[in-house]
């Protein structure tokens, strides 16, 4: 395991070639200044790039339209899907679909007991989403937007879920509180252990064959 970047980094974006990440340049006692940095596979070497192009990352094509009006990009969770459409959820679980064109043509509110989740992605027509607080994963139905299904609870494999990433028919959870990924298959819902850290682990990204986590000491490649 490699660290490629020793900071607070809050998210890390898949690209077709690298990952773009979000960091903490700069904290005060009543600020935050966030920068971004992009890892590309072809010579690796890291540059910094403008907000716009994380923007671009997250968002896609029309993410000025998309971000109006966010408190807190940064915070925010997005799925772009493959027709141009995109899903965000904001920080206080409420959710919204854009189309191509970046006009909002649906709103709702994904809460469960009262909490929102901490991270959404997408597998065969569904979203999942992780619910940090009450240590779940719930599977929505697209169409009413209602939960369909749940995994964990009260007895629950999950520590704090944090942070969801598909391969395949897979769901990579990052547990923070085990400091452990979790391999979840989502045709028959088996939960495994993925890898297991020294310290806590809060998201997981795969490009290619390159696997990244973020832990609280930095930005590594696994």
């Amino acid at each position: 395991m490699e660290r490629i970047f020793a900071g607070e980094v809050y998210d890390v974006l898949p690209q077709p070639n690298g990952i773009v990440f979000s960091y903490c340049k700069e904290k005060g006692e009543k600020h935050i200044l966030v920068s971004y940095k992009m890892l590309s596979f072809e010579n690796n070497r890291m540059t910094d790039v403008a907000k716009n192009i994380y923007l671009l990352s997250k968002f896609g094509s029309n993410y000025r339209n998309i971000t109006e009006g966010f408190e807190n990009h940064i915070t925010a969770r997005s799925i772009v899907f493959s027709n141009g459409k995109v899903f965000a959820l904001y920080d206080n679980g409420k959710a919204a679909l854009f189309g191509s064109d970046g006009e909002r043509i649906w709103d709702g509110v994904m809460l469960y007991r009262g909490n929102p989740p901490s991270d959404i992605a997408f597998f065969k027509g569904a979203i999942w989403a992780s619910f940090a607080e009450n240590d779940v994963l719930l599977r929505y139905n697209m169409v009413t937007m209602k939960p369909e299904l749940r995994i964990g609870g009260k007895v629950s494999p999950f520590k704090n879920p944090r942070d969801i990433f598909v391969i395949e028919n897979n769901a990579i959870i990052s547990n923070p509180d085990i400091n452990k990924l979790l391999r979840v298959n989502l045709n028959n819902f088996e939960v495994f252990d993925y890898k297991t850290f020294s310290e806590p682990v809060y998201s997981y990204t795969k490009v290619k064959d390159s696997e990244f986590v973020v832990m609280q000491s930095g930005l590594y490649k696994i």
